[in-house]
């Protein structure tokens, strides 16, 4: 400390200043210093853009602007099973942090022969299989679930999809905002409600993530897949399942479609004068689903390997194993869960977390830790192996002493998760309707330290 302040005390500037200068004064200053003196204002400069950047993003008001549908005028878009949906981000001197899409569907399952349906587990984010925010490539590719999952992370008093937990409700907000899945045999029934999906999902208040929409560079685009079939067996891909009877079927199956886009521009109470935002030295957010594990074999430990090697802020499974008989309202039954663990190496010989493979640490040790961290449960099946902002770590978005998976140089060169699951009987088709297939869906909220590509 004394070797830099005597270093710093050398400079006619002190670092502060010298971080204020304009970009070619700066560079042209530090020519003239030595390589240490050059290290301590690199540092001092460094701080002072996260220390601007932190006060843009907690201080700037948060706007909203609806997202227009590509290649129209329009602000809403019909719904179709297996059709693809574009929205633009609307083109606005600021950077977007979130986006929300409101969705109003019209259900009418047939009566058929005495036919009748079961809402599915991951209803109604699963009305899409696909989301995609596309910036000079996919930013985000994900399935609208995991929405759900990162609401109920929130904490204690936050539920699933704009749900409270605890204090008042409003009956007219709730039925506005809050998705329902309630449905009538042969006659229509809406599905109204709203999802939100955090751009920069290691805190509201964190750059990575965020994207520039001011018109300069790529062209943000928001890519929703309809799910081609909505009436199937599989609790994470199709949205209602046949229990008995024959003749299902989905008839008069549409609605609309709404984007709004949630963004700053450094707008504020405080000043008229905005708030700026230095976001290219920053690092990116993005979200990948991993490669499943299947085909998915019983009573045998089997693994899968992380394919991205990121610095990983959030690591959630997603076993299906199956075997409901009576719609497929459960991604999996926790008796046919053996045993899942975590590790650091291809072979799942070193371990992170280890429950009930080749020891004898009960599953729901874990299923315990949930409640204690995050003060609800999970849907069954779901299994949340890194969770680096929600650690009850005291203003744990400021990215320090949290526990993020970094596979980066430096890292973990691999990490592998297991399962071990229980024999049992796979689903019988159900009125021409296959079982699903059996696996382990992994998705991933990365940070990318190359920061944002534009071009």
């Amino acid at each position: 400390m004394a070797t830099q302040g005597m270093n710093a005390s050398l400079m006619t500037l002190s670092p502060a200043q010298i971080a204020q200068l304009p970009p070619n004064e700066q560079a042209q200053y530090m020519k003239g210093l030595t390589p240490s003196q050059q290290q301590i204002v690199a540092m001092e400069v460094q701080n002072q853009i996260i220390s601007a950047n932190r006060q843009f993003m907690r201080n700037s008001i948060e706007r909203v602007a609806y997202m227009p549908v590509t290649g129209g005028s329009g602000v809403s878009a019909t719904y179709s099973a297996g059709t693809t949906l574009y929205f633009d981000f609307p083109t606005v001197p600021g950077f977007a942090k979130g986006i929300l899409i409101t969705y109003s569907l019209t259900v009418n399952p047939a009566a058929g022969s005495s036919a009748t349906y079961a809402v599915n587990a991951a209803a109604p984010w699963s009305i899409f299989s696909e989301l995609q925010v596309l910036y000079n490539g996919p930013q985000i590719r994900t399935h609208p679930y995991l929405m759900k999952v990162m609401d109920q992370m929130l904490g204690f008093t936050r539920g699933a999809q704009n749900r409270v937990l605890a204090g008042s409700n409003d009956a007219t907000i709730a039925a506005a905002i809050v998705g329902q899945t309630n449905f009538v045999v042969g006659s229509n029934t809406t599905w109204t409600g709203k999802m939100y999906l955090p751009l920069n999902a290691l805190g509201s208040d964190t750059v990575p993530g965020v994207l520039p929409i001011a018109g300069v560079g790529n062209k943000p685009q928001l890519k929703l897949t309809c799910t081609p079939s909505w009436l199937g067996q599989d609790p994470l891909l199709n949205v209602m399942s046949p229990v008995a009877g024959t003749g299902h079927a989905m008839t008069g199956l549409t609605g609309s479609i709404n984007v709004d886009m949630v963004y700053v521009d450094g707008t504020n109470l405080n000043s008229p004068s905005p708030y700026s935002l230095n976001w290219q030295t920053e690092p990116t957010v993005q979200y990948y689903w991993d490669t499943p594990l299947t085909p998915f074999s019983q009573n045998t430990i089997q693994r899968q390997t992380i394919s991205t090697k990121l610095k990983h802020w959030y690591v959630i499974s997603l076993v299906i194993d199956g075997a409901v008989t009576t719609g497929a309202t459960q991604f999996a039954s926790l008796a046919n869960i053996l045993g899942f663990t975590i590790g650091p190496d291809q072979v799942g010989q070193q371990t992170f977390e280890n429950y009930n493979i080749s020891n004898n640490v009960a599953i729901m040790d874990k299923f315990n830790q949930t409640r204690r961290i995050w003060g609800q449960d999970f849907d069954d099946g779901v299994i949340p192996w890194v969770a680096g902002v929600s650690k009850n770590i005291i203003d744990s978005d400021n990215r320090n002493g949290t526990q993020a998976l970094n596979m980066t140089a430096g890292g973990f060169p691999a990490a592998t998760h297991s399962y071990q699951m229980n024999s049992y009987s796979y689903q019988a088709t159900i009125a021409g309707f296959a079982p699903c297939t059996p696996r382990v869906e992994t998705f991933l909220i990365s940070e990318n330290a190359a920061g944002l590509k534009v071009s």
